[in-house]
């Protein structure tokens, strides 16, 4: 099985990009968990994992590796933005916000997928929930 920092590296080859340890070390960083980071908390991991590598380093490695398609980000409203390996890299999945405590929740990639068919059909509307997070009260807060 060929792990996502080589996929990373070998779609930024591909491109003519720079395959650089900071770049390498986000994937790395993104593939190690199922945690929501914050860029803040991307650095401090990356940092970590190869000591040197400034955290203003990090943050533009974020940048490009979301030009190139291989990272994402997910607006969770107060709770700040988030980031994910994108594509094939990682399952496709949405976020559900509590708006009551802030916890996030992990829901399948699919569950919408009616309704984005529907608006798609209809409107001619290409909807992107991967983009931000779903907003509701969880069932702890409910009760």
């Amino acid at each position: 099985m060929t792990s996502a920092t080589e996929v990373s590296a070998q779609r930024l080859r591909e491109r003519g990009e720079r395959v650089t340890p900071a770049r390498l070390a986000v994937v790395e960083v993104l593939a190690g968990t199922e945690e929501h980071l914050s860029a803040e908390q991307i650095g401090e991991r990356a940092e970590q994992l190869r000591p040197g590598i400034h955290r203003a380093t990090v943050y533009r490695a974020l940048d490009a590796l979301g030009e190139f398609g291989l990272v994402t980000h997910v607006h969770l409203g107060r709770a700040g933005t988030t980031y994910h390996l994108a594509g094939d890299l990682a399952p496709r999945h949405l976020h559900l916000r509590c708006s009551e405590c802030g916890t996030v929740y992990d829901a399948p990639g699919d569950i919408l997928e009616s309704a984005r068919k529907k608006l798609s059909r209809e409107l001619g509307f290409h909807l992107a929930p991967e983009q931000v997070a779903l907003v509701g009260v969880c069932k702890n807060c409910q009760a």
